[in-house]
C-alpha cells in the first residue's frame, strides 16, 4: 500500500531530509505557488502545489470553472462530481501534483470575501459537494486539500482574529464538511490563519490533533496557509508541512 511504501521510504531519510519534506523551497522559487524539493535517495521529485477552487492560478490555457457556491446551486451530486474530475483534469494535465482545493467554510457572513469559493451556508451541503469534488479531483491522480482549517469564515482581520466556537457547535457545522472530505480519502488538509478559541489554527492541539486527527482519523497531511505557521512548536500541535517555506513574504530564510 502507499502507506508501507511511505514508512519504508522514510526510514531512508537523514533529519534534513525529513524537513526538507515538510518544507517549502520559499515563494516563487519553483513553477507553483508552493513547492518542496526533490530528495534523491527516496527517487522524490518533489511537490508541486497550486491554487485554487476555481481553476489553476497564474497559468496560460486553462479553464475557469464555475466557483463552488455556483455548483453547490445545481444540488446535483453527479454534475458536482464531474466539475472536480474536469478541474483534476487540468492540474494533471500542468504536472501539478496538489490542486489547493476544494474550500468548504461555512457562508455564514455575507460580506466574507472568498464565499463563493466554497459551498454555502450549509455544512450538509457544504459536506456533500466537498465529497463529491474531491472524489473528482483525485480520480486524476491529483491531491486535493481540503481548506481552510478551520473557522476560517471572513477575510476582514483573518491573520490576528479568533474565532469563538464552542464544542458542538464546531462539530455540528463547521467541522462536518472536513469530516466528508476524509470520508472522501481527501489527501491534505489546510490549516487557516485565524485563531480558534484564542489559538492560532496551525498550531492547535485541540482542532487538529484531537479533531481532525484522532476523532476523524485523518491519516493524511496538514500543510499550512501561505505563512500561516506561527511558531516552531506548530509541528509537534498536528501541523505536518510549512508553506510556502520562508518565515514571512520574500523573506528569504526558511
Amino acid at each position: 500500500t502507499a502507506y508501507t511504501k511511505a514508512k519504508a521510504a522514510v526510514a531512508k531519510l537523514s533529519l534534513s531530509e525529513k524537513v526538507s519534506l515538510g518544507t517549502g523551497v520559499q515563494w516563487q522559487r519553483g513553477h507553483c505557488v508552493g513547492n518542496t524539493a526533490a530528495i534523491s535517495t527516496i527517487n522524490f521529485p518533489g511537490l508541486c502545489l497550486q491554487d485554487g477552487p476555481l481553476g489553476i492560478r497564474f497559468a496560460d490555457l486553462v479553464s475557469v470553472f464555475p466557483a463552488g457556491i455556483n455548483a453547490a446551486a445545481t444540488f446535483n451530486r453527479d454534475l458536482i462530481q464531474q466539475r472536480g474530475a474536469a478541474l483534476g483534469a487540468e492540474f494533471k494535465a500542468k504536472g501539478i501534483n496538489v490542486a489547493l482545493g476544494p474550500a468548504m467554510n461555512i457562508a455564514r457572513i455575507p460580506a466574507a470575501g472568498r464565499n463563493w469559493e466554497g459551498f454555502g451556508g450549509d455544512p450538509y451541503l457544504n459536506g456533500e459537494a466537498a465529497f463529491q469534488t474531491i472524489v473528482g479531483i483525485q480520480s486524476n491522480g491529483v491531491q486535493a486539500c481540503a481548506k481552510h482549517y478551520i473557522n476560517n469564515e471572513q477575510e476582514k482581520n483573518r491573520a490576528s482574529a479568533s474565532s469563538e466556537v464552542d464544542d458542538r457547535t464546531e462539530h455540528e457545522i463547521y467541522a462536518l464538511p472536513f469530516l466528508q472530505s476524509v470520508r472522501a480519502n481527501v489527501a491534505s488538509v489546510m490549516c487557516s490563519y485565524n485563531k480558534i478559541n484564542g489559538t492560532y489554527a496551525c498550531g492547535n492541539d485541540k482542532t487538529l490533533n484531537q479533531i481532525l486527527k484522532t476523532e476523524f482519523a485523518f491519516p493524511g497531511y496538514v500543510m499550512s496557509d501561505w505563512w500561516a505557521q506561527m511558531d516552531v512548536g506548530s509541528v509537534t500541535k498536528g501541523l505536518d508541512m510549512s508553506m510556502p517555506g520562508d518565515t514571512a513574504y520574500n523573506s528569504g530564510q526558511t
